[in-house]
């Protein structure tokens, strides 16, 4: 494992976050011990590492210059690749997709039949997945407990309630009752563009015009009833 001497982000170094530490502790412990896993699209993060023994780092080093080096000079297995030219010794059993701006069949493909992917959908990846049903299944959930992240509550909760999740809403009012705090946001944003007149839609006209018209610019769908902060799918 990873020297813990090192603990804090700084330019150009390797970190860990305790917010991720405990996410990954949580899924060794409640879900899956992971024999080998894989984290393409890595940059500096070497959390993993706190937590499992086996992991490999993976990253083209676009815009993260120097990271493979220096996960390499922590003593941590990691290489400076596309990921679709990736050729493991052997399947890994655990995939982690953190932001990782590919898709997820580009690393999927290194994951054995059974093995398990971490996912959040900052991306698209878990949507993604979802809409694969052939060759990925949904399992649960993982949330922190306190949606505040500011107070550093890294307290996880596991759930297999998969009710209302990748389920688009009908409108706004659906969306306001299953996701008020999220709606708030989304209107604030809405109103500032429609009053900048960053949105062709006319100022009179009702808050579900205006939205549809936010989305089309945005190039956004209809938000889900639920949300998660990670995901977890098992490769069929």
């Amino acid at each position: 494992m990873i020297d813990m001497t090192v603990q804090h982000k700084e330019e150009s170094s390797i970190y860990l976050a305790d917010d991720l530490i405990a996410l990954y502790t949580a899924f060794r412990n409640q879900v899956y011990s992971p024999r080998s896993v894989l984290y393409p699209s890595c940059g500096y993060d070497a959390s993993p590492s706190v937590v499992f023994s086996n992991v490999t780092f993976v990253d083209v080093e676009a815009g993260n210059e120097g990271c493979v080096a220096k996960l390499r000079d922590a003593g941590l297995v990691a290489f400076k690749q596309d990921i679709r030219q990736y050729d493991p010794s052997e399947e890994h059993d655990l995939l982690i997709l953190l932001n990782p701006a590919i898709p997820t069949l580009w690393a999927s493909s290194h994951l054995k039949q059974g093995g398990y992917v971490l996912s959040n959908d900052y991306h698209g990846n878990a949507s993604e997945m979802y809409s694969m049903q052939d060759a990925f299944s949904l399992l649960c959930t993982m949330n922190f407990a306190e949606r505040d992240r500011r107070k550093s509550n890294n307290l996880v909760v596991v759930s297999r309630d998969l009710e209302g999740l990748f389920e688009p809403v009908k409108g706004a009012e659906e969306f306001e009752h299953f996701r008020p705090s999220d709606f708030k946001f989304e209107k604030m944003m809405v109103d500032s563009f429609v009053n900048q007149r960053m949105v062709n839609v006319d100022l009179g006209a009702s808050f579900e015009e205006k939205w549809r018209a936010y989305r089309e610019m945005m190039g956004e769908g209809m938000p889900f009833r639920k949300v998660a902060d990670r995901y977890v799918f098992v490769k069929k």
